[in-house]
């Protein structure tokens, strides 16, 4: 993991440790959530960018995805909530972005996929993206820092 990787996936992590984890898995699983819109006004011309997270797990229930999206460059980003298998449609400035997700079974506090991919959103176009997530493993959560506050895991694996 590179080292522009291993930061973004750090800040990733950090915020999903704090109580933003429960929210964004509660508004993923509550109905319909509000179209996802990005935070800042633009610098650059919108585009809008399709991103779908692919798991190797076909879930039958609704499996929360929690996604985020930064500013190449950028130490911090925003998160997003959706469901496995759907599509988030996100009109961001025109630019070069890091994207992460997590797939996460809230009634078992598990981590069940993590995956991240760099992509390249046009200004006045849409650019899909596939975010593949794959089974965590104790050392990338490590690596990542999946822990909470009193150094408990956030997760099982």
């Amino acid at each position: 993991m590179d080292p522009y990787t291993g930061g973004a996936l750090t800040w990733f992590a950090q915020g999903a440790a704090s109580n933003l984890l429960d929210r964004l898995v509660d508004r993923a699983l509550d109905g319909s959530p509000q179209p996802p819109t990005w935070p800042r006004p633009a610098k650059t011309a919108p585009g809008t960018v399709e991103i779908t997270v692919r798991h190797h797990t076909a879930a039958k229930v609704r499996t929360p995805v929690i996604l985020t999206l930064q500013e190449d460059g950028s130490r911090t980003g925003t998160a997003f909530s959706l469901v496995l298998g759907h599509t988030a449609r996100i009109a961001v400035p025109g630019g070069r972005y890091f994207g992460a997700a997590m797939v996460v079974d809230p009634a078992r506090r598990t981590l069940q996929g993590i995956g991240w991919s760099r992509l390249t959103v046009a200004a006045h176009g849409t650019s899909p993206c596939l975010i593949p997530a794959g089974r965590p493993t104790a050392p990338v959560m490590l690596q990542l820092g999946l822990r909470r506050p009193d150094g408990t895991p956030l997760f099982r694996i």
